[in-house]
């Protein structure tokens, strides 16, 4: 696989997982989320620390319960502006990075595939972005970014723009196609996110 030619060295990625949504459709706080008796969020921080040296909580202020969480490996900041997407996460997650690479996820994936990240990572070298792609659809909230794209965020939220789409035209991005992603998550489990009630009732 192209995957396979970067080696990976530990200390220039960290993961984010984006933690500031309301979840308006679903009618409660996704970090509240549980399935099977564990929490979403618990099963997603498990599946990363097994990858990354370093997690970055992305909460929307101070007021979120998880401002308070005390773990060695998983630092919590808040947004820069709270309330204004997963742009604004994004950006969060790239200013305290203290590696050149994030991988961002959001909070409501339960089922993220290691072995695709890995090869995620092992595409990011040299890129802006590596984000997976089916179709005409991509997934840029299970996608790595390079920490030094964060001016150009910057630039784009200052203009009002807060469209993650409008950021990745404007990247030099390695999108992985469909059977890429197959290899390494062959149910493409890693982008079911939990949006409604019925996605809730479809996790279970």
């Amino acid at each position: 696989m192209a995957g396979d030619a970067h080696p990976l060295r530990e200390e220039d990625f960290v993961a984010a997982v984006l933690a500031g949504g309301k979840g308006k459709r679903l009618g409660m706080d996704k970090t509240l989320l549980e399935l099977d008796g564990c929490s979403v969020l618990d099963r997603i921080l498990s599946s990363l620390r097994d990858i990354f040296p370093l997690i970055l909580l992305v909460v929307h202020g101070g007021d979120s319960p998880l401002a308070a969480a005390e773990n060695p490996r998983v630092k919590v900041v808040t947004d820069f502006i709270p309330g204004k997407g997963p742009l604004v996460g994004i950006y969060t997650a790239l200013q305290h990075s203290p590696a050149p690479y994030v991988f961002v996820m959001a909070c409501d994936m339960p089922y993220p595939a290691p072995e695709l990240i890995r090869c995620m990572l092992s595409e990011a070298p040299g890129r802006d972005a590596v984000v997976p792609r089916h179709g005409e659809y991509i997934e840029p909230l299970f996608a790595v970014y390079r920490r030094d794209i964060r001016d150009r965020i910057r630039t784009q939220l200052e203009e009002g723009r807060l469209k993650i789409h409008e950021l990745i035209k404007e990247l030099d991005v390695r999108y992985l196609d469909e059977d890429e992603v197959a290899a390494c998550d062959p149910g493409s489990r890693s982008f079911f996110n939990i949006n409604t009630p019925e996605d809730l009732e479809a996790a279970h």
